[in-house]
């Protein structure tokens, strides 16, 4: 059975489920699924000093949805906890992978998946606002997301509308906007959106398509924010635009093509009380 390499990955560790212990290991096999079909799903977790991860129950919950979307084992969860709660934690971020494991050929999974799970540590850049200060610059992207219900909100393994947009990004742009097949903003391509209507804060709705990101539902569990479905003219028209990443944080758009927008303090405050979270 051939190998396929993690090339670069030097902190990555592989679980060994009859060991019940992660091993270090920069690679899986080559029939593994998730290379295969994109059989499967990944977090990537700010972790703070301690190598904990104060946001983990929104990770965790997202988690759940996914392996429930893609029909993975029952004991799937059970397996990920166990693996978790042993995870080395040298490093202030890390990339969570989970796989329906190797498989004979062709589309339908076996029937008793032995899954792979890998956990990749590295050095968490410094959040968004501190380095760019001034706030990201963004335009409309001209890739389109699927509408797919049955997958909106997790985020699996398939990411090529992403790719594509980031390799249309031009020099300068630190996001950019991605629209649905019906023209409806859904959000960036590394982020959510939020617009500010005077005292009112509006997130498009994702139950079509688009990921459910980790800080997009901390902001909403910490202030009032309305879903509703957001056309590119309103967004436009918005009194401020911010963006949340697991990574990045929230952080100011300074403008979308041509329209620039004020900072809004109430981002700041914002910020301050996510990066608490962290010290």
């Amino acid at each position: 059975m051939e190998v396929c390499y993690l090339h670069g990955m030097t902190n990555t560790y592989l679980w060994n489920p009859a060991a019940r212990r992660w091993q270090t290991g920069n690679s899986v096999k080559s029939d593994d699924r998730g290379l295969s079909y994109g059989d499967g799903l990944f977090e990537t977790l700010r972790l703070k000093p301690d190598g904990t991860c104060p946001l983990w129950h929104w990770h965790r919950q997202r988690l759940v949805q996914g392996l429930v979307a893609l029909d993975f084992p029952i004991n799937a969860l059970a397996l990920i906890d166990e693996a978790i709660e042993q995870a080395p934690r040298q490093g202030t971020a890390a990339k969570l992978v989970i796989t329906r494991g190797t498989g004979p050929r062709g589309y339908l999974p076996p029937a008793e998946p032995q899954l792979t799970v890998i956990w990749q540590l590295f050095t968490a850049p410094d959040w968004a606002h501190n380095r760019c200060p001034e706030g990201f610059d963004c335009q409309f992207s001209d890739i389109r997301l699927s509408q797919q219900p049955l997958l909106a909100g997790i985020k699996h393994l398939n990411r090529l509308e992403q790719v594509l947009c980031r390799q249309r990004m031009p020099d300068g742009h630190q996001e950019a906007i991605m629209l649905d097949q019906d023209d409806w903003v859904i959000e960036g391509c590394m982020s959510n959106i939020f617009l500010m209507e005077g005292q009112k804060i509006i997130t498009p709705d994702l139950s079509r398509c688009g990921v459910n990101g980790v800080i997009r539902r901390w902001l909403i569990n910490q202030t009032s924010v309305t879903e509703a479905s957001v056309s590119a003219e309103r967004l436009l028209k918005s009194d401020a635009v911010l963006m949340t990443n697991s990574l990045n944080g929230v952080i100011h758009v300074r403008s979308v093509g041509s329209r620039r927008y004020d900072h809004n303090p109430e981002i700041r405050e914002l910020q301050r009380s996510l990066q608490e979270l962290f010290v």
